[in-house]
């Protein structure tokens, strides 16, 4: 008889702890790629936000006023695109490609519209967008040193 032998199991045993890996595995994935959609939408809802301030900037110097809608600012973007008073190179590219005026319209996590204010009566005109799922906002309504500012750049 031999001193070794040959270790003995269940395959039932041994099929529960191949899936208990997997599980394992799955459960130390997921948080990671969680967190890797949350940096790409965050990112990309900054650059959108920036795109949004370019096209207000441009609004106010060319109409003296911002716009009160992101439907009046996308029709003012892709105008101005058109008929070439608009410069394409003033908006950053997106982080899935090239920039596309009707990436202004919505967030791009949940495809709800920005929340955009405009506070016209004071001496200082301002404006105020922020992202309906929380990454960030830039403008004021109230703090004149705020205008035009986005929170993230503080």
């Amino acid at each position: 008889m031999s001193v070794y032998h040959q270790a003995k199991g269940s395959i039932v045993l041994k099929l529960v702890i191949a899936l208990l890996a997997g599980v394992l595995l799955w459960v130390l994935y997921e948080p990671y790629q969680i967190r890797e959609q949350e940096d790409h939408f965050r990112r990309e809802s900054r650059v959108r936000m920036q795109n949004i301030r370019s096209a207000q900037l441009k609004h106010i110097e060319l109409r003296g006023t911002y716009s009160r809608s992101i439907s009046e600012l996308l029709e003012f973007v892709k105008a101005g695109l058109a008929s070439d008073t608009l410069n394409a190179a003033i908006f950053k590219p997106l982080t899935s490609g090239t920039f596309v005026p009707e990436s202004l319209l919505y967030s791009p996590k949940t495809w709800k519209l920005w929340e955009l204010s405009v506070m016209d009566t004071t001496v200082i005109k301002k404006w105020y967008v922020e992202d309906p799922n929380g990454y960030g906002s830039i403008g004021t309504l109230s703090d004149d040193s705020k205008v035009n500012k986005a929170s993230w750049e503080e």
